[in-house]
């Protein structure tokens, strides 16, 4: 193995992890500082948005601006801000806060059979025997964390795993929305746009700056966390590893997520899984590994970020 090799394998699972910790960081503000996904998300956005908009920026000015302009993409880019990027990370970082991190990151995680189901449907195709494979063991893994095998009530709310899997639902929205952006302007710069028009939009709507933020150290690091190595350093990290080792096997080290915010939110913040927890974790993450045998990765690169 070639050291390039080695090292987008080690920036990919870093970048992973940094992904993990960030959940946990939102758990830590939600649990303990009493700060709302109301508060930390149109802020999150706003910063990360505008940080990577004055890399691309610096970067290549003359196309800051291009992507605004472009009419016949624009409500491309505005889909991808409003419905991809902000409602996916208002749902993830609103399900953390009605359950835990990790619970909300596997089911998350079911995004790519859920992106698989649309493209059988949009090729008007049966599903393959690893694609309904994957299907199923998605589907299990979800009723698994809700349940915990009780079909007679749910272990989290039902409000929780509405936002869980509306999240999995918006990352969908996320990977397939971009294709025509993505293939003309700069990935770092549509992601830096799409985060600051739903910053925008999502402040708006609800009103942020009447909404109590951090007020002391631990909650601005923490915050700070979420911002610099939650968003920043780790979706840079994961695109370096992408250019080094291709988006299917980066896209797999990065699985490396969930478990990342089920070891943190233990060890960290003293969350307690039980036995069928794990075995959710388990099928959701399986069904990622089966649909890259089956070449399903190589067609898509499935993050949030």
């Amino acid at each position: 193995m070639k050291k390039p090799e080695i090292f987008g394998i080690f920036i990919s699972l870093l970048g992973g992890i940094l992904w993990g910790f960030s959940g946990v960081c939102g758990q830590y503000l939600f649990t303990q500082k009493g700060i709302s996904a109301d508060w930390l998300v149109p802020y999150r956005l706003l910063f990360s948005g505008v940080v990577l908009l004055l890399f691309c920026a610096r970067k290549n000015p003359e196309n800051l601006f291009k992507p605004l302009l472009d009419l016949a993409l624009l409500p491309r880019l505005l889909i991808f801000a409003i419905l991809g990027l902000m409602l996916t990370q208002y749902s993830y970082f609103y399900s953390i806060e009605l359950s835990n991190a990790a619970v909300a990151t596997v089911i998350q995680y079911s995004a790519p059979a859920m992106i698989m189901l649309l493209l059988c449907i949009s090729q008007r195709r049966l599903p393959k025997i690893l694609e309904l494979i994957s299907l199923i063991l998605a589907s299990l893994g979800v009723v698994l964390l809700a349940t915990h095998g009780d079909l007679s009530g749910l272990v989290i709310s039902q409000k929780a795993l509405f936002y869980c899997l509306l999240s999995a639902v918006c990352v969908c929205v996320y990977n397939l929305a971009p294709k025509r952006l993505n293939q003309k302007y700069p990935i770092l710069l549509n992601l830096g746009w799409g985060m600051t028009i739903g910053a925008i939009v999502l402040s708006v709507s609800l009103k942020v700056w009447r909404l109590d933020g951090v007020n002391d150290l631990d909650g601005y690091l923490a915050f700070l966390a979420i911002v610099l190595f939650g968003t920043i350093l780790a979706f840079s990290f994961y695109m370096l590893g992408v250019s080094l080792i291709g988006a299917s096997k980066a896209s797999l080290i990065a699985c490396i997520e969930p478990v990342s915010a089920a070891f943190f939110a233990h060890f960290w913040l003293k969350t307690t899984f039980v036995f069928l927890d794990f075995v959710g974790f388990f099928m959701i993450i399986s069904c990622i590994f089966l649909l890259s045998l089956d070449g399903f990765g190589h067609k898509k690169d499935i993050k949030n970020t």
